[in-house]
């Protein structure tokens, strides 16, 4: 299988990217800082501010709205950078300039902290170190321990050609998917609520990919385990993650918080054990012949030792993280592609005149300049996360500031991504932006678009979830039109991004 050449698309950007996150010279480094004003000049969002807003957004019974909350916070002090003091947590620091970003990421060194994960560091470690005994995962680590680990696995998830071998089941998942849709249509041939079954297509598909096996989410009647395992997902990935993470009231007392999170997490770890060890039974009575037939975890046992439990960790949080994020990353781009019928017969016609009724291999996907056009517009416009955090490593200037070492730093990607600044037109979904040489290719700054993250930290599961995207949509317009008739449906971030209320979508024949 030839898969060098894929993804040449995007070596661009990312030697941009790379060149752009060099490090100054010492003698630059050292005038930054003594010219850099000090922190207490910093402007500053009282956190009674931040706490009254948040409390009448509960009365409300209001979703969760960051990227607007946290953009009025910018408008309001007038500056890209300001800072909010955290009862449990101490300043924290929030950006918008991506050009800051590129000196935090600069600063993150090899042993990268995001304070994002603290909570489930703290849980997985030592809240309930009897779930994960010998290795906590990437989920569960920060700093040196967080590198042993990512060094062990990157390399059978991370290079560009990794997910490619799995072309074959992905697109046999989505035409699967397709097939349950069309069993479940109303008479006027819509899903009411598409979201829930784009759930079970992304559980499917990742089992395909991590296991090599077919958990059973497309059946007509969706298996009890598959059915628990995506409602403990949405418990763990939703509202209570906000609270856990705000104020450290769980190390006073048990919270309610906490108690839910709990019994939802060890729920998912005996599931997901469950799978896992009827692949690997799967795995010892027929042992694959070639690299490309060994699914991601049985690269990862080959790779670490069938003793390690680092492959069985990294499968379980693929199976429950792929679920929210690619599921609800999916139903934007349904719901994107319904919403611009124009964009989505650019769409139809490329893979019609490149694909047709073939079979996709890699060299084909690497062509379809417009589907991977698509998916990065969606990523764009409604991201799976809102953004990144970074525990500096280092003193940084940041927005004129001088930050010290050890500040808990956050950038909302999402505000950026979406800025008239960086991406004229930002409201409308335009795909020709990803197109190089379209007369609307982006000139954004390399740091404005960072959907999954960025440098050692960015997301380990991003070329898998890449993949599933293009294909899903692919194979969609193969076979059907689809549209929407809701009008400007956006994000709420309990903890990861999901739609603000279901997604409606008319599935017409081609």
């Amino acid at each position: 299988m030839n898969v060098q050449k894929t993804f040449r698309w995007s070596l661009p950007l990312a030697r941009s990217m790379a060149s752009a996150a060099k490090p100054q010279s010492a003698g630059a480094y050292e005038a930054d800082l003594e010219n850099a004003k000090s922190m207490s000049e910093m402007p500053k969002i009282k956190f009674s501010t931040f706490f009254i807003r948040d409390i009448k957004r509960r009365m409300k019974n209001e979703p969760i709205k960051n990227h607007l909350l946290f953009s009025e916070f910018h408008e309001t002090t007038n500056s890209d950078v300001f800072r909010i003091w955290v009862p449990g947590r101490g300043d924290m620091i929030f950006l918008r300039d991506p050009e800051d970003v590129k000196t935090l990421v600069a600063g993150d060194g090899k042993n990268v902290v995001e304070p994002g994960f603290d909570f489930f560091v703290e849980y997985r470690q030592k809240l309930r170190p009897d779930l994960f005994p010998d290795s906590p995962g990437l989920i569960g680590t920060q700093g040196e321990d967080w590198y042993e680990v990512r060094n062990k696995v990157q390399q059978d998830m991370m290079r560009p050609k990794s997910a490619l071998y799995y072309i074959d089941d992905v697109s046999k998942v989505s035409k699967d998917f397709l097939e349950l849709i069309e069993l479940n249509l109303t008479k006027d041939r819509r899903i009411d609520d598409v979201t829930p079954f784009l759930h079970r297509w992304a559980l499917e598909a990742v089992g395909a990919i991590f296991l090599d096996s077919r958990i059973g989410c497309l059946k007509k009647d969706l298996p009890k385990e598959a059915e628990e395992m995506i409602k403990h997902t949405t418990i763990v990935l939703g509202d209570v993650m906000q609270e856990l993470m705000g104020m450290p009231l769980h190390r006073l007392y048990r919270t309610k918080a906490l108690d839910t999170f709990d019994k939802s997490s060890e729920a998912m770890f005996n599931l997901t054990s469950k799978f896992i060890a009827e692949a690997k039974a799967r795995m010892a009575d027929k042992k694959a012949s070639s690299k490309e037939e060994m699914s991601v975890l049985e690269k990862l046992m080959e790779r670490c030792g069938e003793n390690s439990t680092i492959p069985q960790v990294m499968a379980m949080d693929a199976l429950f993280a792929g679920i929210d994020t690619t599921g609800n990353t999916s139903s934007f781009l349904y719901y994107l592609l319904a919403s611009n019928p124009d964009k989505q017969e650019l769409l139809h016609k490329e893979v019609m005149e490149k694909v047709g009724d073939k079979q996709i291999t890699p060299a084909i996907l690497n062509d379809l300049k417009y589907v991977k056009a698509v998916v990065n517009e969606t990523t764009r416009m409604r991201p799976a996360v809102g953004g990144l955090s970074r525990l500096t490593q280092k003193d940084l200037v940041l927005g004129g500031y001088k930050v010290p070492k050890g500040s808990i730093v956050n950038y909302m990607t999402v505000m950026t991504m979406r800025s008239e600044q960086q991406f004229p037109k930002a409201d409308r979904f335009i795909p020709e932006r990803w197109i190089r040489g379209s007369v609307m290719e982006n000139k954004a700054h390399p740091y404005a678009y960072i959907p999954f993250g960025h440098g050692a930290r960015m997301c380990i599961g991003r070329r898998f979830a890449q993949l599933e995207l293009q294909m899903l949509a692919i194979e969609t317009v193969r076979k059907y039109k689809i549209s929407c008739d809701e009008e400007n449906i956006d994000i709420v971030t309990p903890f990861v991004n999901r739609p603000e209320k279901p997604i409606s979508i008319k599935f017409q024949s081609r």
